[in-house]
């Protein structure tokens, strides 16, 4: 690493890219903990949970 004068530009561009994709990835799980935003596997479920209790709600009112 950092031996070819060369190559330096790229090796650093890719420590950069490395670097930041994993700050992106620890942003993100950091951004869903602060707004109480799921995260892991309940995430998926998330969304589909707020859709059924909405159709239940709206059945309910319709007996």
């Amino acid at each position: 690493m950092f031996e070819n004068p060369n190559t330096i530009w790229i090796e650093v561009l890719v420590l950069i890219a490395a670097i930041s994709f994993v700050a992106l990835v620890l942003a993100r799980y950091i951004y869903k903990k602060v707004h109480h935003i799921p995260t892991g596997d309940c995430a998926c479920h998330h969304i589909n949970a707020k859709k059924i209790l909405k159709e239940y709600h709206k059945n309910k009112e319709n007996l």
